[in-house]
């Protein structure tokens, strides 16, 4: 099942402004002076302003005189099968699908081949969130990036401070488990996921009986 027809499943479609990538899963792994290197993924996520407005105000450092391009604005997911999904976020954002599936798992009986479609609709519920909680706050775009930014910049040096570090450190299982509850407490994160906690149960047993599972 794509993306597209979980958002469609689960009733969103007309909820939010969605945008679905084109991403040829196929060209993965390029080939390229004898070197494998991965192609570019966009992983999932949800845009609250526009490039127009970000660029305006960091070369101003002021609030734009109006919204710009609120097209851009939405949720952005990219055009493939849950299946392929699930792959390349885990090899993207390794320690976000860890912890969204911790949280699935802790709510919802799962053989591990049913874990990529869980996880699509966690992730579609997620970021729905995400839109809900940036409309509920009544802030500007730029408003509301700079109070993101006041909860993410310390979480985000965390994780670049264990993306440096090896497997091998004994401390680093401890020290993601650290990261990820710092995430999740932010009020952002814990808004977005609260939502999908509430619906992803519903929804996957829908997308189940869809598959014919």
């Amino acid at each position: 099942m794509r993306l597209s027809a979980v958002v469609a499943e689960a009733g969103l479609a007309k909820k939010a402004p969605f945008h679905f990538v084109n991403y040829d899963v196929s060209a993965s792994w390029a080939v390229t002076d004898g070197s494998e290197s991965p192609a570019e993924y966009s992983p999932a996520h949800c845009q609250f302003i526009s490039q127009a407005d970000l660029q305006s105000w960091l070369a101003c450092g002021s609030q734009p005189p109006q919204a710009h391009d609120q097209q851009e604005l939405g949720i952005y997911l990219p055009d493939i099968y849950a299946s392929d999904f699930y792959f390349l976020e885990q090899q993207n954002n390794y320690i976000s699908t860890m912890a969204y599936m911790r949280m699935i798992n802790d709510l919802l009986p799962l053989d591990i081949e049913r874990y990529e479609l869980a996880f699509a609709a966690f992730v579609v519920l997620h970021e729905y969130g995400h839109w809900l909680h940036f409309r509920r706050c009544h802030k500007s775009s730029v408003e509301y990036v700079l109070w993101l930014n006041r909860f993410l910049a310390p979480v985000e040096r965390q994780r670049d401070i264990l993306d440096l570090l090896p497997d091998s450190e004994p401390l680093k299982e401890q020290l993601v488990v650290e990261h990820i509850n710092a995430y999740n407490a932010m009020p952002q994160e814990f808004s977005a996921n609260k939502y999908a906690l509430k619906h992803v149960a519903q929804l996957y047993a829908r997308l189940l009986k869809k598959t014919g599972n």
